[in-house]
């Protein structure tokens, strides 16, 4: 890849995020009140499978991230069958270069910061007070390149998780999902012959919640 600067990508990245983060926060407290709504708070674990951000044209090699794991911590208000939540996330992820017969990556190339709205609904109520519930909501993430350059990218993620409670006030999530954003790269970015592409991200996750 180029050599990345971009002193004004890390200003309006700066600006964004507190802006985004009163939004949400706004909208979290503004959700409908009811008698049963309850708030919690939450810790998660996420394994993270990426594809597409770049590509060769015409087709074959790719740059992307590669397989980071991703630590995020929530809050959440949530009712008898529907929830909203704000999450916020981090990972040190490898950047790959990636061809059909190999991959060549470099350690602790991007660094990812998000934010995602969440809003939860219960799906089927199981055994033992379990719950099968979807997920879905916007996201915004910031990628930063090689310490130097940060990108601004929104997008939309959705999973199913199987929430187990453990006790009065903890329960323990897991959940299977994907997510689409913009791509981490800009056309200055990347060597001649690639373009940025839509990044698809596959994931599967463990959430530790509680009551409050």
């Amino acid at each position: 890849m180029r050599p990345m600067a971009g002193s004004n990508s890390r200003c309006s990245s700066s600006v964004a995020l507190p802006r985004l983060a009163l939004c949400l926060l706004t909208l979290l407290a503004a959700a409908p009140h009811r008698a049963a709504a309850q708030w919690a708070l939450s810790a998660d674990v996420t394994a993270s499978r990426f594809s597409g951000g770049s590509s060769e044209e015409p087709g074959g090699r790719s740059f992307r991230p590669y397989r980071p794991t991703l630590a995020g911590l929530g809050v959440e208000k949530c009712g008898r069958s529907l929830g909203i939540a704000l999450h916020g996330y981090y990972a040190s992820a490898s950047l790959a270069l990636e061809g059909a017969d190999a991959v060549v990556a470099v350690k602790s190339a991007l660094d990812l910061y998000g934010a995602s709205m969440e809003v939860s609904g219960r799906l089927a109520t199981l055994g033992m007070g379990s719950r099968l519930m979807l997920y879905a909501g916007p996201l915004v993430e910031v990628w930063r390149l090689a310490g130097e350059t940060s990108r601004v990218r929104g997008g939309f993620a959705g999973a199913i998780g199987l929430q187990v409670p453990i006790g009065n006030r903890w329960s323990v999530i897991m959940r299977g999902g994907a997510a689409v954003s913009g791509s981490p790269f800009a056309a200055e970015d990347l060597d001649v012959g690639f373009v940025p592409r839509p990044l698809w991200r596959r994931e599967v996750s463990g959430r530790l919640r509680y009551r409050l």
